[in-house]
């Protein structure tokens, strides 16, 4: 299939005339993709696992266990390249690209980049995503199909994409624009594991991660990181709740990861209009802690600010056992009195109240 190419700035209706838009349909082979890479480049078949989880604590796992379970891949392209030369690049299928620019915005300061497995179709159109894209320029991107949609290899692939999109666009700035991610389920293959690597992230999000241990990347810990878990989701309770929430807590002990997670009450493995805001929050906060407001991506790639555990809040984690909508005490990093190591680390004051919010009630009730 050849690819085709819309330019849709008048012709897509509820667009504002001047919005711009770009979609194109590639054919890439299945060799991209993350379950590929794992399947023919990572050791599989632990035959003697005995099968006894204990991630909720993080102790010495059986080696089997070790080694099946770790997403913390050292694979470099050209060691991709060569397991494609040896094991063939598999059958090409359809991977859809979208681009959104808002009206008026000259120069993106950076791009939402989404997977569109799950929910990502639904974010990629949500008016308030893109209210806020319009107020802080961002450029919103996104891509489904097998090849990617679930991760992908090798990680450059995306910054060809935005590359080339940009060049369509007139907007070569979306070349070295930063990066916010999102991926739902197993998404999460693409929104936890490309920050490991990568120096334009300044936040991502894993939405119900259908496997949470994709999530445990060391290489990403001082990029701000947001888990949501659904209460009622199969996959939270896939092999137990505790042990889920154990990656990001052993991230956060192990690593010092800037990141949080919040168990959402009452729902499953889709997200929904209660849900949201969360993300919205933790999108804008990000965005103006780690983005100078001075870059300018035209010039090159953007220095992202650095954080430090301390500049933010802390916030105890969600109990299992008692469920449900909990009050949970947040504080800054200084005076918090529970576990510090383990405890959800908050970006500042303002989103800390937020997340303990949705924590309380399962929806942000403020402004």
């Amino acid at each position: 299939m050849k690819p085709s190419f819309l330019i849709a700035a008048l012709l897509v209706a509820n667009l504002p005339a001047a919005d711009i838009e770009l979609t194109e349909t590639l054919q890439l082979p299945e060799c991209h993709s993350i379950g590929w890479v794992r399947a023919n480049t990572q050791v599989k078949g632990q035959k003697n696992w005995d099968g006894v989880l204990d991630e909720a604590k993080w102790g010495t796992p059986s080696p089997q266990q070790a080694v099946e379970r770790s997403w913390d891949w050292k694979l470099s392209d050209e060691q991709w390249r060569q397991a494609v030369k040896e094991k063939g690049e598999g059958k090409k299928e359809d991977v859809k690209f979208d681009l959104w620019i808002p009206e008026g915005v000259a120069v993106a300061r950076g791009i939402v980049v989404m997977s569109g497995h799950g929910s990502g179709e639904a974010l990629y159109k949500h008016p308030e995503l893109r209210k806020i894209s319009r107020k802080l320029h961002l450029a919103l991107f996104k891509f489904n199909g097998n090849p990617m949609q679930r991760g992908f290899w090798p990680r450059s692939l995306l910054d060809e994409q935005l590359k080339t999109f940009g060049q369509r666009a007139q907007h070569a700035e979306l070349e070295n624009a930063p990066l916010f991610l999102y991926g739902h389920s197993n998404g999460t293959g693409f929104s936890a594991i490309y920050p490991a690597e990568s120096t334009r992230v300044w936040g991502w999000v894993s939405m119900r991660p259908g496997t949470t241990y994709q999530v445990y990347q060391p290489g990403a810990a001082q990029i701000p990181g947001l888990v949501i878990f659904g209460e009622d989701d199969a996959f939270f309770a896939r092999p137990s709740k505790e042990e889920n929430m154990g990656v990001v807590e052993a991230m956060r002990k192990k690593n010092n990861a800037l990141w949080n997670y919040a168990v959402e009450p009452k729902t499953g493995h889709g997200p929904g209009d209660k849900t949201w805001p969360l993300l919205f929050s933790f999108l804008r906060h990000t965005f103006a802690a780690r983005v100078p407001s001075d870059a300018d991506p035209l010039k090159g790639p953007v220095k992202l600010q650095s954080l430090t555990l301390e500049s933010g809040s802390l916030g105890r984690n969600w109990d299992p056992v008692a469920g449900g909508y909990q009050t949970l005490p947040i504080a800054p990093f200084a005076i918090f009195s529970g576990d510090k190591d383990s405890a959800s680390w908050l970006i500042n004051a303002d989103y800390a109240a937020d997340w303990q919010i949705f924590q309380r009630d399962g929806k942000i009730t403020r402004p």
